[in-house]
């Protein structure tokens, strides 16, 4: 029956259509226009002539024009593949999406007739009945004609006044008026002009356009309540469809609105807007338009609204990224005004796995306290942000959903690690094999709240920058950072994209997470890797200091108006595809590479994560992991970030809490890292493996240790042999080692009379003076480590007077029998104790007899007496050792032959030998002692 009567309405509509005038002569208007004054103005004396008409007609401008300079209603926010993400929405224009009049609803024209002008397809653009019926009103509702009836009682009761506006009225007031004036009702000049000015407007409307372009442009601008503007916007509001499709129980709800959308508003007032409706159908069949079984049949059936959720999708990158770069191009008010079609460069589809797969693993360790986290992806071939998961849900406060942790500062930990090793590369031409030393930290090089440590504690001693860097280890970082200087490593990751690092005065825990920054500049400044130095995105227009970065990543690729008209990017005012990539390089391409050869080495992560735990089998990825550990006293952990890139794309996690409550139980590659590497696998499901792709100009060297310059026979030890840029390769020879041989005995140089058991060759390290601090304690460090001495090389030669030991008696070869007087010389700067010991000749090892040990320096005198009774006759070996706390010991020893006692003698009688020697240790406290007051002296 509804088919019925659309086709019914057809026929009704040529019928009113073809017997339209093609306009009444003049006088008629002019008459009109008298009776129109003579009734609104209430006596007005004047009449309007000719010339009043012809001035408030040339003042017609086409209605495209003035629609077009009326608000279009606010950004329709898309994703890369035009699916929409969120439409603004300005309470003064509302939402609107205007169509062709083939594209509404003839149930809706024809509604629209019934209640508003049902002399519309006749009149000249004014309803002269509507005029009268209001002027009527109005005339019944005056003071005058109430107070001359007042006596028969309520025979004259008040009664509402009806607007008498045709629809070509209506249309005149929406585009040529403002809302002020719209709503103004005084009867004054003001309010005569408009009127006189709206009637002859809608006069010539209907003179110059059909009323098929008249109808199209109404229902277009009209209001329905809420915040839809035209047809189409209400349709897909109250119905989730398209005005096409609206069925004559829809068009009939629609059609009643805009006579007073707060009165009829379906969502909240449904009974008002049902009986309004039904007196929409009842006017329908009063004009003949449908039957009395399709008015009772529809006024029968329940409103069947379906409101259209104004849900958001990925409502951080639509509020905090897209809005704020269309405020830049186009104004404040361009993302609620303007009717702007913006298409971004977010994938959705990539988006809503990367915000599922954070949700899941969040789920999975939620008992460590972390309820929060956030996802960020970027294309590093173009710049384009295609994920930006700000949240793990935007609409729970519980977990302060709203705040945008993409973009909030926090602690990256050892994720930053990068951009230090990545400053010494550049800057002090290391490579992956350099040595550094993981030792303790100087605390008075430190600016952190506690000494730093290692993941899981300890030391591995010396370690290359390979096995530091893809092992997180701190100690080795933060010795770098020193190495490299703290502000050098802040300008180079400013330069690389790190916008929070303006404030100054860091230290070296920057490199461990000592400062806050944010996931998308993260994110964006590891693009470099893949990119091999090469910063790429649009100009910034932020207001940065040097060396902050010159380009920002790319959120948008098109703007368009609702015309389809391409606003955005244009060069010379000409669309073009999408926005200009530039490019800027921020680091060399050697170096870059190297930090992808580390990160992605699986064999380099070992010792924290064991061998492949960061690693994707088939595919190479780099992965930095971080943790921060900002609660004194306390294992808790206050963020973890992982950050994952191939050539094909970077994705950054962090996991945390919005509040930076603590959590517990938990490292980074519990959630962080399991986001990035499932979310990686997903991306790259079909896309082709591709390698980080290696710069010439690399090659394996080794240098030498501490210098870092080109080895010579001195350098006792070398760096790892590893790829270094080629530029980098230290051309000066080591000119910090000399290589001498000493006298062991005496730590001078060896000569002809020196043993041959005592020559050894050894490496001392002579440091140029302008070391930093810093390198002058790593250096030490490093020669102690090396067994060797820091210093200038003795220039003196060993003479006997120098020997710290020596035996004068008994002679080399000496016959000895009895008890025998041991004399000669026992010192040293750093003297501990001497010792006498013998054994047969030829023994083997450490297999000596202890004769006597003294803790009293000897320098000319006796040191001893062996009692060789009971021995067997033969030869020995007597020796004398000398413990220096610095040098170690120090030996010198005689080849002796004990013979037996053949003729027994009377004895007689020999003096006691003084020093008596005691054939016991000196005990040691008595050792220490004299050991810390030498030092108490020295200092």
């Amino acid at each position: 029956m509804a088919n019925a009567a659309l086709y019914r309405y057809k026929a009704y509509r040529r019928r009113r259509w073809h017997a339209r005038p093609d306009g009444a002569p003049r006088w008629i208007m002019a008459a009109a226009l008298l009776g129109l004054i003579l009734l609104i103005g209430g006596g007005a004396a004047a009449a309007v002539s000719y010339g009043v008409y012809q001035g408030y007609a040339d003042e017609l401008v086409p209605p495209d024009e003035e629609i077009a300079k009326l608000p279009r209603g606010g950004a329709r926010i898309l994703d890369r593949n035009r699916t929409l993400l969120f439409e603004f929405v300005d309470d003064s224009s509302g939402l609107r999406d205007p169509v062709s009049y083939e594209d509404i609803s003839l149930y809706l024209v024809a509604a629209t007739i019934a209640l508003e002008d049902t002399t519309f397809m006749t009149n000249p653009g004014v309803n002269y009945q509507g005029l009268a019926s209001a002027a009527w009103d109005r005339f019944r509702n005056t003071s005058i004609v109430r107070n001359l009836f007042r006596p028969f009682g309520d025979a004259l009761p008040v009664i509402e006044t009806r607007g008498g506006s045709s629809i070509t009225q209506q249309l005149v007031k929406n585009i040529y008026f403002s809302a002020e004036e719209r709503s103004e009702r005084s009867i004054n000049q003001e309010g005569i002009e408009r009127k006189l000015k709206e009637t002859v407007l809608a006069l010539e409307l209907t003179k110059q356009y059909s009323k098929q372009q008249i109808m199209e442009w109404y229902l277009n601008q009209i209001s329905y309540g809420n915040v839809f503007i035209g047809a189409e916007a209400a349709s897909r509001g109250y119905f989730n469809k398209q005005a096409i499709d609206l069925t004559l129980a829809e068009a009939a709800l629609l059609a009643a609105i805009p006579s007073c959308p707060a009165c009829y508003d379906p969502l909240t007032l449904p009974e008002e807007a049902k009986a309004q409706r039904n007196f929409v159908l009842r006017r329908m069949h009063a004009e003949g338009m449908i039957d009395a079984g399709t008015l009772w049949e529809t006024s029968t059936q329940p409103l069947d609204l379906d409101p259209r959720q104004f849900d958001v999708e990925a409502p951080h990158f639509v509020f905090n990224v897209v809005q704020p770069e269309l405020e830049r191009l186009f104004g404040e008010e361009a993302a609620r005004s303007g009717g702007l079609v913006v298409t971004t460069t977010l994938d959705l589809e990539e988006h809503r796995a990367a915000e599922a797969i954070l949700r899941g693993w969040i789920t999975t360790f939620e008992s460590s306290g972390g309820h929060n986290g956030a996802v960020v992806a970027i294309d590093p071939k173009t710049a384009e942000i295609l994920v930006y998961v700000g949240s793990r849900d935007y609409f729970r406060e519980d977990i302060d959903g709203q705040n945008d942790m993409a973009s909030a500062l926090n602690s990256p930990g050892s994720a930053f690690k990068p951009f230090t090793y990545l400053t010494a590369f550049i800057n002090l031409g290391w490579g992956p094999g350099t040595m550094i030393l993981d030792s303790e930290f100087p605390l008075q090089f430190w600016d952190g709240e506690r000494p730093p440590r290692n993941p899981g504690g300890g030391y591995q001693g010396p370690i290359t920058a390979r096995n530091a860097l893809g092992n997180s280890l701190n100690i080795p970082a933060i010795k770098t950072i020193m190495y490299a200087g703290v502000e050098n490593v802040v300008a180079q990751a400013q330069s690389m994209g790190i916008t929070t690092l303006d404030r100054g005065g860091y230290g070296p825990a920057l490199t461990v997470g000592g400062v806050d920054v944010k996931l998308i500049d993260m994110v964006y400044g590891f693009t470099n890797f893949p990119n091999l130095g090469v910063l790429k995105g649009t100009p910034a227009t932020e207001n940065r200091p040097s060396p902050n970065r010159e380009l920002n990543p790319i959120s948008i690729l098109k703007v368009e108006d609702r015309d389809g008209k391409v606003l955005f990017p244009l060069i010379d005012d000409q669309p073009i595809e999408r926005p200009v990539v530039q490019e800027v390089r921020v680091a060399p391409a050697q170096e870059t590479y190297l930090i992808n050869s580390i990160l992605s080495d699986s064999s380099a992560h070992c010792i924290t994560y064991g061998c492949g735990g960061l690693t994707i089998p088939g595919r190479p990825i780099g992965v930095k992991t971080g943790t921060s550990e900002p609660y004194t006293n306390s294992n808790a952990i206050g963020d973890t970030w992982t950050i994952g890139y191939t050539p094909q794309l970077v994705v950054g996690t962090w996991f945390g809490n919005a509040d930076n409550s603590p959590m517990t139980g938990i490292t980074s590659t519990s959630v962080s890292l399991r986001t990035v590497k499932d979310f990686l696998v997903r991306y790259h499901e079909g896309l082709p493996v591709e390698p980080f792709v290696r710069p010439a100009e690399l090659v394996l060297t080794a240098s030498c240790i501490p210098s870092q310059l080109k080895p010579t026979d001195a350098c006792p030890r070398r760096n790892a042999r590893d790829l270094v840029a080629a530029h980098a390769v230290p051309e000066k020879e080591d000119d910090w080692w000399t290589l001498v041989e000493i006298d062991t005995r005496t730590g001078l140089l060896a000569n002809d009379l020196t043993p041959a058991e005592y020559v050894a060759k050894q490496a001392f390290l002579a440091l140029p003076d302008n070391l930093t601090a810093w390198e002058r304690n790593q250096a030490l460090e490093w020669a102690k480590q090396l067994q060797t001495a820091a210093g200038e090389a003795p220039t003196e030669e060993t003479s006997e007077e120098d020997l710290p030991v020596a035996i004068t008696q008994p002679a080399n070869g000496a016959r000895l029998q009895g008890v025998v007087q041991i004399t000669g010389r026992a010192r040293s700067d750093d003297f501990e104790q001497y010792r006498l010991e013998f054994q047969p000749a030829g023994g083997g090892g450490d297999d000596w007899v202890l004769i006597s040990i003294s803790g009293s320096q000897i320098t000319d005198g006796t040191l001893g007496f062996w009692d060789t009774n009971g021995l067997l006759a033969g030869p020995y070996s007597l020796r004398l050792v000398l413990v220096d706390e610095e040098r170690g010991e120090i030996s010198v020893r005689v080849e002796v032959l004990v013979v037996l006692v053949v003729d027994p003698v009377e004895p007689t009688a020999t003096p006691s030998p003084t020093p008596v020697i005691l054939p016991t240790e000196t005990p040691p406290e008595e050792v220490q002692g004299r050991r810390r007051r030498k030092r108490a002296t020295e200092a």
